[in-house]
């Protein structure tokens, strides 16, 4: 099999996929296929499924409005981790929003992701704020959420 990634648009059709990818990497607040089908019928909204050899190893769902886009979600497999794919991902959302005239993009990470942040440090990623104590863990502890943005 060749190593070129296939690159699918996500449609509602794959709101089951996404959800489950989506629990597998995001346990305590994974989104189930009713959120997912809530983003992909908003025109704002869209999505690629990056997969290798057939099999989907990833996936990123982002919102472009006026020349700007944002991050929704995004993750790899647990089982594809450490392989490269997500730079590939984001390289390849990059490529497709330069070319949808795009040219700035924004998201939000836990302060306490350090792999994430390391990923979007090297993606040309900075930080320009944060939602203090945004995110709620299970044992009672609350995180801020960094946002952070890009020049494509």
């Amino acid at each position: 099999m060749s190593d070129l990634p296939e690159v699918t648009f996500c449609g509602i059709e794959h709101v089951d996929l996404l959800a489950e990818m989506h629990s597998r990497s995001f346990a305590v607040s994974a989104w189930n296929a009713k959120d997912f089908l809530g983003l992909l019928i908003q025109k704002t909204n869209k999505g690629f499924i990056y997969c290798k050899n057939g099999h989907p190893v990833g996936f990123i769902i982002w919102q472009e409005v006026a020349g700007e886009a944002e991050i929704l979600t995004f993750c790899v497999d647990p089982g594809s981790r450490g392989q490269g794919y997500s730079k590939k991902i984001i390289s390849l959302l990059f490529e497709h929003l330069n070319q949808a005239s795009v040219y700035k993009m924004f998201l939000e990470v836990s302060e306490d992701n350090m792999i994430a942040l390391s990923l979007y440090r090297t993606m040309g990623f900075e930080e320009v704020a944060r939602r203090s104590k945004y995110y709620h863990r299970p044992d009672g502890l609350s995180v801020d959420a960094v946002i952070m943005s890009v020049d494509i």
